[in-house]
């Protein structure tokens, strides 16, 4: 029998839930699976609640691969000018990847760059200088495990270090690591981005996860950012990384995530309107990218896929 490889598509696990939790776990994963992804996302906040054992043997169970993220904290933070912070912050970040390791995940992303909040003035020179050595050193400790890192590109009410792409290339080369990655989303590129389809071919040799989220942070399909464009270059440069969904209602997040972002409204109603949306844009631009002429391909090679450390599906 044929074996049918699926798409790498996640979905992030608090379209299902308002924070990670064990007990709905199986339920979140079941649904996220029949929706048709074959990746979800488990935030590694709360280290307390992650149960690494679990966790593998309920995403085996529904033929679905963990994909994670840190966050940084005020008192770790690889940024910090203080080095006891910035130890703490490698600290928690060295946690954060045994933690990936043990439940089989092969990508860990996020703001690994710095703290996610509210900054009340620009970022320094010294700063930036600090959390690319911190990375330099993290990244291949996680390349020893079996796992790639990727920054996430956030707007500047979530940090003041990187807010586009050009500022995160620039930074990746002050990393000098082939173990890091991007990740862009489309909510912090339709803040910041002049144009978002420069932006997104410029990231194309190190992206790493594409991530489809509205400009409400609500359904993908209600919202005025137009992904067909921006699916129709990712597909065309022959990408064949993640593309994710993400998604937030006042209704299915804690108090403490949705007053960290800013989500104040209910923006959905039901876990699968989201997921269904979701998989439906990726897989309509999927299509149609096999119908592209090959006059439209030259982006193809732009990759380097040689560097990738693929996330098994």
């Amino acid at each position: 029998m044929k074996t049918v490889v699926r798409p790498l598509c996640s979905i992030h696990s608090y379209v299902y839930m308002p924070e990670w939790s064990g007990n709905r776990a199986p339920s979140a994963a079941a649904a996220a699976s029949s929706a048709g992804y074959t990746h979800m996302v488990v935030p590694l906040r709360n280290f307390e609640a992650i149960d690494p054992a679990a966790i593998a043997k309920t995403f085996e169970a529904n033929q679905l691969s963990p994909v994670n993220s840190v966050n940084l904290l005020p008192h770790a933070d690889l940024s910090s000018l203080d080095p006891d912070i910035r130890h703490r912050g490698i600290e928690r970040v060295r946690q954060g990847l045994r933690l990936a390791r043990d439940m089989g995940s092969h990508h860990v992303g996020g703001v690994l760059y710095g703290v996610l909040r509210k900054h009340e003035r620009p970022a320094t020179s010294e700063q930036l200088k600090h959390a690319a050595h911190s990375l330099s050193v993290l990244a291949e400790e996680a390349k020893v495990m079996g796992i790639r890192l990727a920054i996430e590109i956030v707007n500047r009410y979530e940090s003041n270090l990187i807010n586009t792409v050009d500022q995160a290339l620039n930074f990746l080369r002050s990393v000098g690591s082939d173990n890091v990655f991007l990740h862009l989303d489309t909510f912090h590129m339709n803040i910041e981005e002049a144009d978002m389809r420069r932006a997104l071919e410029a990231a194309l040799p190190v992206l790493a996860y594409f991530e489809l989220d509205q400009n409400n942070r609500g359904r993908p399909d209600q919202g005025a950012i137009d992904f067909d464009p921006l699916l129709s270059l990712l597909f065309a440069s022959g990408y064949d990384d993640i593309v994710g969904i993400e998604a937030f209602s006042r209704n299915h997040i804690s108090e403490e995530i949705g007053g960290a972002i800013g989500i104040w409204r209910d923006l959905f109603d039901y876990s699968c309107d989201v997921a269904d949306a979701g998989i439906a844009l990726i897989n309509d631009a999927r299509e149609r990218s096999k119908s592209v002429s090959q006059s439209s391909a030259g982006l193809c090679g732009v990759r380097s896929s040689e560097r990738a450390l693929k996330v098994s599906s």
